[in-house]
């Protein structure tokens, strides 16, 4: 009985170390100025409460204005954010229609109410080939899947297993905080996904590998070969469906909406893009857009070569100069 007594206690005591634990995380882990490159389910529900939410701009992008290979301040959101404009950067990397959608339906359902909704329009996004055509982010698609309708699930290919252990885990992060934002402690501790990573990231940059690849990785043309897909966009494409249910969601919550046509780096497609159907498809999203009561900011063509990464991405100082637009027209709202 004495055994029992003390592993009785023991258990008690180790439960009130992981329930102060919990109470921690969820007073310390700070509000990032973005999502990290793996954010959890947890840290998108607390990203998404009211509080951080209401009378502010909410991005809604991917990876254009989330801020590929940059720190997380020389994102064009995060330079608003320090100018003075109310703003919030809901985007990622791996961002669709699809996932604005989804991700537009867990913040309206969690009772947030933005000034505005900022998404952009990629125009590569909109090929079936392009990873996030039918798919959501992972931590997205298991928030918002109970609130998509059978016709919004049927266009998508879930990703998520719905096995016992999918189950637990599930159950285990949505009420245990500590578990649950696991993978964006360690962002935060390692500036990484774990430690590893972080060393051999820290390795690679002292034995120069990591300029050596991004040497060996500079953007051709031929890289972008079928990114970019001209066939005429039509009311099938499951881009333009969910593009026209974000227009109707905000028109329904009475949320202005701003659609960015995404800065494109034409000097370096041209081969591919400088053609008449590129603009027929980029003139057809932008009628959707307008028809839905959004205001179009047309960037595709407002930066030059040497603002880019690649073929979609902005460079710091293209970022710069995204920001100063952007606080132009979001400050220009007739």
């Amino acid at each position: 009985m004495r055994f029992v007594g003390t592993l009785l206690q023991a258990l008690a005591a180790a439960v009130a170390v992981l329930f102060t634990v919990d109470l921690g995380v969820r007073a310390w882990f700070p509000s990032l100025p973005r999502f990290d490159d793996n954010f959890s389910a947890a840290y998108l529900r607390r990203s998404l409460v009211p509080a951080n939410i209401d009378g502010r701009i909410v991005f809604a992008g991917d990876s254009a204005l989330w801020g590929y290979k940059l720190s997380p301040q020389d994102a064009a959101v995060t330079r608003l954010r320090a100018g003075g404009m109310p703003v919030v950067n809901l985007s990622y990397e791996g961002g669709s229609a699809p996932n604005t959608y989804a991700l537009l339906k867990l913040m309206f359902a969690a009772g947030a109410k933005p000034r505005a909704v900022v998404f952009n329009v990629n125009s590569k996004e909109f090929n079936e080939a392009d990873s996030a055509y039918r798919t959501l982010y992972p931590a997205v698609e298991q928030l918002a899947w109970p609130l998509l309708s059978a016709g919004d699930r049927a266009l998508l290919h879930p990703t998520q297993p719905d096995t016992i252990d999918a189950r637990i885990d599930r159950f285990l992060g949505r009420y245990w905080t500590l578990y649950g934002m696991r993978v964006d402690v360690r962002e935060q501790l390692f500036g990484a996904v774990d430690a590893a990573t972080a060393l051999q990231t820290f390795q690679h940059q002292l034995s120069g590998e990591t300029q050596r690849e991004a040497d060996a990785h500079r953007p051709t043309p031929d890289r972008f070969l079928g990114t970019y897909d001209l066939s005429p966009l039509d009311e099938s494409n499951v881009g333009v469906v969910f593009l026209k249910r974000t227009l109707a969601l905000l028109r329904a919550q009475h949320v202005a909406g701003y659609a960015i046509l995404t800065p494109t780096n034409h000097a370096l497609l041209h081969d591919y893009i400088d053609v008449p159907e590129y603009r027929h498809n980029l003139d057809f999203l932008t009628k959707i857009a307008t028809r839905g009561g959004a205001r179009v900011l047309d960037y595709d063509r407002a930066f030059a070569t040497s603002d880019f990464i690649d073929n979609d991405h902005l460079t710091a100082a293209g970022n710069v100069k995204l920001a100063a637009m952007l606080r132009r027209d979001l400050r220009t709202d007739p």
